[in-house]
């Protein structure tokens, strides 16, 4: 399992950082999402095997924000 933080521009209520999570979690191999609105970060817990850094990035461009880390 790796760990990464990721930068999140754009949320600015929690039900934005709700929507990162969920975004986050329907990625296949993620298996922890945490985000903090105040840092504007996702700290995501994902298995490498299944998944890599631009799907997490795609996902959060889906749900309409930009991450960067």
């Amino acid at each position: 399992m790796e760990k990464i933080t990721l930068n999140i521009s754009g949320m600015t209520c929690d039900g934005c950082a709700s929507k990162v999570v969920h975004a986050l979690e329907s990625v296949d191999g993620v298996s922890m999402v945490e985000v903090s609105l105040e840092q504007g970060k996702a700290f995501v817990t994902y298995d490498s095997r299944t998944t890599n850094l631009d799907d997490l990035f795609a996902a959060v461009d889906d749900a309409g924000f930009d991450a960067g880390y």
